[in-house]
């Protein structure tokens, strides 16, 4: 998606962005207590996290209360995003920036990013996110890979819903690319597996809000077509269109900075 149009679908989509959009809480709770071990070696400090592609904030809030639950200390909380829109809908510390670019030093203990992966420039993310890191920090990033978009309740029956989505990074492609910077140790792949039930109603007011940006990769006429044809799939599929369980599956990623 061109930079340009990826700026318009953030914009108009701000407003309802939390309204529309679901939210991995055990994938939270996870990552928290991962976190949470950084914590001996920061002392009575507290963790300075830094959350990239942060849109409205809303994973960065719920890893703070995360941690908080568990009695760890938070220092600062920073989301950055390069869309202005998003970030106004944020109410903590937010920095307009681009991931390839973080307006900091090495003052972070660890780097993070949720379901912004495949709107970043890989490479040059994973040497902005050393370089802000401080060693030994942690680098975690959660995400979804092709295969796991193609088991989606959206793969599986919306036309073309995964086939035209080519932004996302396989496994492979993560790992390599994080070998490839020779800047991180450990790393670690973790499966993220949630459930949630659905229904009909609520699947087309996501897709018509587009709530997921690939559904910018069709034409409006190609979208209305598209949209009559997920819901006559998911009608035949599922025999209660009004208690459907959609399973989403993520990749969470973490790997430590290197000295």
């Amino acid at each position: 998606m061109p930079t340009a149009s990826c700026r318009d679908h953030f914009r108009e989509i701000a407003s309802r962005y939390r309204a529309v959009r679901s939210l991995d809480v055990r994938a939270v709770r996870r990552i928290a207590k991962a976190l949470a071990r950084l914590v001996p070696a920061q002392g009575e400090r507290g963790l300075r996290l830094l959350d990239v592609g942060t849109g409205t904030g809303r994973y960065l809030v719920a890893l703070s209360e995360a941690l908080r639950e568990l009695g760890v200390p938070i220092a600062r909380a920073v989301g950055t995003d390069q869309s202005s829109a998003m970030l106004k809908r944020f109410t903590g510390l937010a920095v307009t920036a681009r991931a390839e670019a973080l307006p900091y030093g090495a003052a972070f203990d660890a780097v993070l990013t949720f379901n912004a992966l495949h709107h970043l420039e890989l490479d040059r993310f994973l040497a902005e996110a050393a370089r802000v890191l401080r060693p030994e920090g942690l680098l975690i990033l959660y995400t979804r890979t092709p295969e796991q978009n193609r088991e989606t309740i959206w793969g599986k029956h919306f036309p073309d819903f995964a086939a035209r989505e080519g932004r996302l990074y396989t496994a492979a492609a993560l790992r390599g690319a994080l070998e490839r910077s020779r800047m991180f140790r450990s790393i670690r792949f973790r499966i993220a597996a949630w459930w949630q039930l659905t229904s009909v109603p609520t699947l087309l007011r996501q897709a018509r809000a587009r709530h997921y940006s690939t559904f910018r990769f069709y034409a409006p006429r190609e979208f209305e077509q598209a949209l009559e044809r997920f819901r006559a799939r998911v009608r035949r599929a599922y025999r209660f269109p009004w208690a459907i369980p959609a399973r989403n599956n993520h990749v969470i990623v973490l790997a430590a900075r290197r000295r």
